[in-house]
């Protein structure tokens, strides 16, 4: 199983067109916010007397207006940094939507990663994913003789919200990073320090994490979906022993909150949840290979409700594909948990 750029952007559009458009924040120390995007990325934003930083910028233009709506019903000072955790369009697609003069920060290799794995992909669903999906759903309604029934409004509904995410999606349009780093980054604002760390491939080639070092608060960008499964797409670098390793070294520094790339915001013991989740599927998939079991079979005998997560169900058999994949290239002595 293939896990696309276009699936996780058609993941978004489902959620672009079902979720409310209200965004809520959650102090989670002293003037440093996250929000639970439910149209993309979470997003943290830190409020110093010199101005806004920023982390994650949504899925589209219309979700990082809102982020900025929502920064703003807290302060109204100028947002000055906007830094981006990885690739992937839920976390940079809605670039077009904050202030111009904002400098982005991120690491070296993701704007050759965002031409590579998303622009092509971006391009294709303006052109024909969309428009194709509209002419599909407009061709419907004229099928449809009773104009009044509740199949009629059902369509059209869909039709009405498939045309304005059609129209945000037209206004994407990615931005050349002011600042990049290889290893690390350390940014002083106003008295406060963010570091920013590249620590090796794990969900993507050019993930981050965000660590801002007043609070113990650390956003972990998509190393970290709270409670949900976890994308995992081979073409983009994922690498889940390093991402293991990463958690594991991460779950022994002084933090106290995490704010994932998705799902609640939650305390240190979080890092170590995903690190687990890992580790068992690993036993898992290595038991069933001991019993001589091949790929397809084992997917057939793992099952969501063996763990503890609820979402994204669709991506196990892709988790485990690649974690099957891991073992295989890298060898089952070196994989050791």
């Amino acid at each position: 199983m293939k896990i696309t750029f276009l699936t996780v952007f058609l993941a978004v559009f489902s959620l672009s067109i079902t979720a409310q458009d209200v965004f809520e924040t959650i102090e989670v120390s002293y003037n440093l916010y996250a929000i639970e995007n439910p149209k993309g990325g979470n997003v943290a934003f830190l409020v110093t007397r010199k101005g806004v930083l920023v982390v994650d910028a949504g899925s589209t233009p219309s979700n990082a207006e809102k982020i900025v709506n929502t920064i703003r019903t807290i302060t109204k000072k100028p947002i000055k940094y906007l830094i981006l955790t990885h690739v992937h369009g839920d976390h940079t697609n809605g670039l077009a939507g904050f202030p111009k003069d904002v400098k982005i920060i991120a690491h070296k290799s993701l704007e050759k990663n965002y031409k590579e794995f998303n622009q092509s992909n971006i391009t294709n669903y303006k052109n024909n994913v969309l428009p194709n999906h509209l002419s599909n759903l407009k061709a419907k309604l004229d099928s449809i003789e009773d104009k009044k029934s509740t199949e009629y409004n059902t369509i059209m509904e869909d039709y009405n919200s498939s045309v304005d995410y059609y129209e945000d999606v037209k206004r994407i349009k990615f931005r050349t990073p002011d600042i990049t780093f290889e290893d690390f980054y350390t940014l002083k604002l106003a008295g406060e320090r963010i570091v920013l760390e590249y620590v090796g491939p794990g969900h993507t080639s050019d993930n981050i994490v965000v660590k801002f070092s007043n609070h113990n608060v650390i956003h972990t960008g998509d190393l970290v979906f709270n409670k949900t499964f976890p994308y995992l797409i081979i073409e983009h670098g994922v690498d889940v022993y390093n991402w293991i390793r990463i958690l594991d070294d991460l779950y022994k520094e002084n933090i106290y909150t995490v704010i994932p790339g998705h799902g609640e915001v939650g305390r240190k013991i979080t890092l170590k949840y995903q690190s687990d989740y890992f580790k068992d599927l690993s036993h898992k998939i290595e038991d069933f290979m001991d019993s001589g079991n091949n790929l397809e079979e084992i997917k057939n005998q793992i099952k969501p409700k063996d763990f503890n997560l609820k979402g994204n169900e669709s991506q196990l058999p892709v988790n485990i594909e690649v974690i099957y994949s891991e073992l295989s290239n890298k060898g089952r002595d070196w994989w050791k948990f």
